[in-house]
């Protein structure tokens, strides 16, 4: 396996683990204030940052163990290396074709909107 390959794969695994570490965070500092557990358990703040700092860690480290896990994302590193990326010309130019459309179909619908409001009013 490619070394290079290698840092993106554990650079995807710390990423994860990091995500879900903060999640884990935010869902039980949330908890902590709707339960009151602040009055309850002494010190929770450095408990839920110690529990979310853990269950980080050891996400990445199992992630990183794990071979199966390890083979799939050298599979999507190659596979995203092998991908033809639009130019910063063509992109721009797509960018301008949908805001041109969007712009367009946006002042149809809003012609649209106001000939039946005028059919409406003009039954009622």
């Amino acid at each position: 396996m490619e070394n290079t390959n290698q840092k993106w794969v554990n650079f995807t695994f710390l990423a994860f683990s990091v995500l879900i570490g903060y999640l884990v965070f935010a869902a039980l500092f949330k908890l902590a204030g709707v339960y009151d557990f602040e009055a309850k358990v002494k010190n929770i703040d450095l408990l839920i940052r110690m529990v979310s700092l853990g269950l980080g860690a050891v996400l990445f480290f199992g992630l990183y163990k794990n071979e199966s896990a390890n083979q799939f994302m050298h599979e999507v590193v190659t596979e995203l290396s092998r991908v033809t990326w639009p130019t910063q010309k063509e992109t721009t130019s797509a960018t301008f074709v949908v805001v041109i459309m969007v712009l367009i179909t946006g002042l149809l619908l809003g012609l649209l909107d106001k000939f039946w409001t005028l059919v409406i009013q003009w039954i009622l």
